[in-house]
């Protein structure tokens, strides 16, 4: 019997497990996705694009492409093999980074704005005549949360812009 053992093969890196933290970022990665998907697709943009190393091209994955790859990290720890999209318009594609920029810059805006809306909704309804429980029920009925500082509101207080 040969203790030989057979070296390992130097183009193949082993494949390490995820750790927890590589974990959290492949599952908030999946609902950036989801929300780009949302948020982009009805805009033309069908997905993201990747510089591939490997084989020296870009790839081009569509929003449902990613998602899949990113789950089957996630599950297996490797990513499947991938075919280049067939001519593929890269003007449907946007880089990964812009996505989660636009991503960030879209969820920021969303809540600076939802807030604002709240506040001058709050105001008006307040002034108009509403007691500060009512205006809660309604923003809750429409999916608003009630904006910080919202219980000390006074008609008598409010300024021409809240109007």
């Amino acid at each position: 019997m040969s203790d030989y053992v057979e070296p390992p093969d130097d183009d193949e890196p082993e494949e390490q497990p995820l750790d927890p933290e590589e974990r959290a970022a492949l599952r908030q990665d999946l609902v950036d996705v989801q929300v780009l998907k949302e948020v982009l697709e009805p805009k033309g943009i069908k997905g993201a694009v990747f510089y591939c190393p490997d084989c020296g091209e870009d790839h081009f994955l569509g929003w449902d492409l990613l998602a899949g790859n990113l789950q089957e990290l996630l599950e297996a720890g490797e990513s499947p093999v991938h075919e280049p999209a067939f001519e593929p318009n890269p003007n449907d594609y946007v880089s990964w980074d812009y996505a989660r920029g636009f991503l960030d810059g879209y969820e920021s805006f969303e809540q600076e704005e939802l807030g604002e809306i709240g506040s001058r909704l709050v105001a008006k309804l307040v002034k108009s005549g509403m007691r500060i429980e009512e205006v809660k029920g309604v923003l809750a009925a429409v999916g608003l949360r009630t904006p910080d500082g919202a219980d000390e509101r006074d008609p008598r207080r409010l300024n021409r812009n809240d109007q």
